[in-house]
């Protein structure tokens, strides 16, 4: 894999990096997508239905593979199982980058979803952890958000598959969908629902670099460039 992109619900890749995602399938990059839960705590939605929305959001964002790692909801943590059983696929899939929730917002599961990410980067390049398995630990982490937001250390552009991002959200009716029956939540109702939010976020991040639609990411250290000309290709 080129790319992991790991969340912590079947949703969060597609609201926080699914239009980076799209960009990079389109490109011809393969990215792979670890739910760590299969967010079977949620208002509404049995675990079923949420699989399969999971499954035609992966097809839509163009995805090489998905999976769940099958850890409870609102259970998530760095706890050693976890670690182990998150290392081993970055081991066998061996990404040139990782993609993860940022570590501050308002749901504890996003947080420790980070914290497990960090911990199982870290134990996939110990040689003595599962020493069974070659060792490998991507050069980097790049920290999306959801429904927190931060000043970005970069923004990516990305305006043309924009549709493609919202057409994967939408995917996961159960959440965003309001039909007959369903709860109303904060990702599905009013002015101010997660859908609205990320929709006015990435309009925002896109205003920043000159463009429609731009998602915004962070890194704990500072990005190296090894080509600065590269730089003069971004547009102001």
């Amino acid at each position: 894999m080129d790319v992991l992109a790991v969340g912590a619900h079947p949703d969060d890749v597609e609201v926080g990096a699914g239009g980076l995602v799209a960009k990079l399938c389109q490109a011809g990059r393969r990215v792979a997508v670890v739910d760590l839960s299969a967010g079977e705590l949620a208002s509404n939605g049995t675990v079923a239905e949420r699989r399969q929305e999971a499954g035609r959001a992966g097809e839509i964002l163009g995805l090489a593979w998905r999976c769940c790692l099958e850890i409870p909801d609102r259970g998530i943590s760095s706890d050693l199982p976890y670690r182990r059983r998150l290392a081993a696929i970055i081991r066998q899939c061996r990404p040139r980058l990782i993609l993860c929730p940022y570590w501050s917002d308002r749901h504890p599961d996003h947080v420790s979803a980070c914290r497990l990410v960090q911990e199982a980067w870290f134990d996939a390049g110990l040689k003595k952890m599962a020493a069974r398995q070659t060792p490998f630990r991507p050069n980097q982490i790049w920290y999306y958000f959801i429904a927190a937001i931060a000043e970005p250390r970069f923004i990516v552009d990305v305006s043309e598959c924009y549709q493609t991002k919202k057409t994967a959200i939408l995917a996961h009716q159960t959440q965003f969908g309001r039909h007959p029956g369903a709860a109303a939540t904060f990702l599905n109702d009013g002015p101010g629902s997660l859908l609205a939010t990320v929709e006015s976020r990435d309009r925002y991040f896109g205003s920043l670099i000159g463009s429609m639609y731009g998602e915004g990411f962070t890194t704990l250290e500072p990005l190296a460039v090894g080509n600065p000309l590269a730089l003069l290709e971004v547009p102001r």
